[in-house]
């Protein structure tokens, strides 16, 4: 009868491979894409140092947000509200809100912005522009 033993070395393969046959299914797993709605344009845009007061705010995100979640507000430099209006949806694009804005006068404001995307996830920023006298 052969005597079989295993060596150190063919034990360490032994242990590798078996490693190896549990670890590369994790490596090529699918995992869900998570995604959220994000800001890719604004109107007038981040830090615009715009001649004219603009007569409205406009949002654009890179997917569908819910419309009557949305809150658009601006402050002035002493962190007044310019507007008690509320932010109106586009019925031909769901990516878009926009708030209307009375007459401003030159100055600094910011734009303070939090919507929900589709997904339930809420996106919540702010931004400033200056309009020049």
């Amino acid at each position: 009868m052969q005597n079989k033993r295993l060596s150190k070395y063919d034990i360490r393969v032994v242990t590798v491979f078996a490693a190896l046959l549990i670890l590369l299914p994790l490596l090529f797993q699918a995992s869900p894409a998570i995604a959220h709605a994000t800001l890719v344009k604004s109107e007038p845009p981040r830090r615009a140092m715009l001649s004219t007061p603009p007569k409205q705010i406009q949002l654009w995100f890179n997917e569908k947000i819910e419309g009557s979640y949305a809150s658009v507000t601006v402050e002035d430099s002493n962190k007044k509200l310019v507007t008690e209006n509320m932010p109106e949806t586009l019925t031909d694009d769901s990516k878009s809100v926009v708030l209307n804005l009375p007459q401003i006068q030159p100055g600094f404001y910011t734009v303070h912005y939090r919507v929900m995307s589709v997904d339930g996830h809420v996106i919540e920023s702010k931004y400033d522009f200056s309009v020049k006298e």
